[in-house]
């Protein structure tokens, strides 16, 4: 197996092992259980009216207006004097975060962060899990941030399929775009080992490939996407449900579609000039 899948292979067993680790609280899946059956934006507009029932402040306070293309600042409908862009749509339903602790004494929390960091990371996690529900297929399930890592988030179905989801943006640091993420698929078809891979383009003429890859276990899969933007290695990767045995319900064309969408650029655009993970150090020292 070559050494980037590898790595990849393990990085399924250890989001995975979190993402299952503590299941949340009942009353936080019945927007999904009673409307079982049903596309998943019926659920959203379930959802919605809970949401704003309960917690109208958390839902206007965790509301974030992205930047345009000019990649500033996030800014608070309450507190900008620009009119927000979402003022004709309804409240954002507000997604009760899947809690995870750390695994071990050196691994970064969320939780560890200034305050003022943690509350824009959060804010962040609460616009791209709706995006992300917009974006994925209804066969992902809900999403819902993972509180332990800002790139962490978790679909679940209303037949209790968990599948974790990565939303990445990554700054390259020292890391030589030659040796970044490939954006072209192998020649070699033999080389993905059963896997798959379809080739496709960012509206600005970006190359990306997109992959459909065995997570170490036969014939379940994980799909994921990985592109340089800016300054950062963006990926968006959607991974099995270890425990139903299910591999991720999304194909390489759907998550290219995904990448696609302006909504989703946006995002990338607005994390590549306001970096919430750590650099990449390149193991050669460039």
């Amino acid at each position: 197996m070559p050494e980037d899948e590898h790595g990849s292979a393990l990085l399924v067993r250890e989001f995975m092992e979190h993402a299952v680790a503590e299941l949340p609280p009942a009353h936080d899946l019945v927007p999904a259980a009673v409307v079982q059956g049903r596309r998943r934006r019926a659920r959203v507009r379930v959802a919605a009216a809970a949401a704003v029932a309960c917690a109208v402040g958390a839902v206007v306070f965790g509301s974030v207006v992205l930047p345009g293309g000019d990649g500033g600042g996030m800014v608070r409908p309450a507190a900008s004097t620009t009119p927000s862009p979402r003022t004709s749509e309804e409240p954002a339903p507000y997604r009760t975060p899947v809690h995870v602790e750390p695994t071990s004494d050196t691994e970064d929390a969320m939780a560890d962060l200034p305050p003022a960091e943690r509350e824009r990371q959060e804010e962040f996690q609460q616009r791209a899990a709706v995006l992300l529900d917009k974006l994925l297929p209804d066969e992902v399930g809900l999403i819902r941030p993972v509180d332990l890592a800002v790139w962490r988030y978790q679909g679940e179905t209303a037949d209790g399929e968990v599948f974790g989801v990565v939303l990445s943006v990554r700054p390259a640091g020292s890391v030589p775009r030659s040796t970044r993420h490939g954006d072209t698929c192998p020649e070699d078809p033999e080389s993905l080992r059963g896997g798959s891979c379809e080739q496709g383009t960012l509206p600005d003429g970006t190359k990306v490939a997109a992959y459909r890859l065995l997570d170490g276990a036969p014939d379940r899969t994980y799909t994921r996407v990985r592109f340089a933007y800016g300054h950062s290695d963006a990926e968006l990767a959607v991974y099995p449900d270890p425990d139903a045995k299910a591999s991720a319900p999304v194909t390489p064309a759907q998550l290219l579609a995904a990448v696609r969408d302006p909504r989703f650029l946006d995002l990338v655009r607005y994390a590549d000039a306001n970096p919430m993970e750590k650099k990449q150090i390149s193991v050669m020292g460039g």
